[in-house]
């Protein structure tokens, strides 16, 4: 069986990004297989370039994780079924932008 990991990410948007106007932020679950943490790691990541995400801060893993780990949680055995099937998911529970003390977003 393929190795699946699974690693947690705090987010912010790029200022390019679509999400920039309405997101703040965001915590990022990803279950990514591949042959090893590290390129996990690198394979999360350069998804989050790719779709103008800034990493805020890795707040777990990368860890390798099994299927039944998640038996009793539907959504985390779906991603990581999702993952299984296509090689990675990324579920992200987004959160508005805070208006700072200067009145500037973000």
């Amino acid at each position: 069986m393929p190795n699946i990991y699974f690693i947690h990410y705090e987010l912010r948007p790029a200022p390019h990004s679509e999400d920039f106007a309405t997101t703040g932020g965001a915590f990022a679950l990803c279950y990514v297989q591949a042959a090893d943490a590290a390129a996990a790691q690198i394979a999360a990541e350069r998804y989050f370039e790719e779709t103008d995400w800034i990493v805020v801060d890795l707040e777990s893993g990368p860890d390798q994780v099994e299927r039944a780990l998640y038996e009793d949680e539907p959504d985390m055995l779906d991603a990581y079924d999702e993952a299984l099937a296509h090689g990675e998911c990324f579920l992200f529970h987004l959160w508005p932008p805070e208006v700072g003390g200067s009145g500037a977003l973000h």
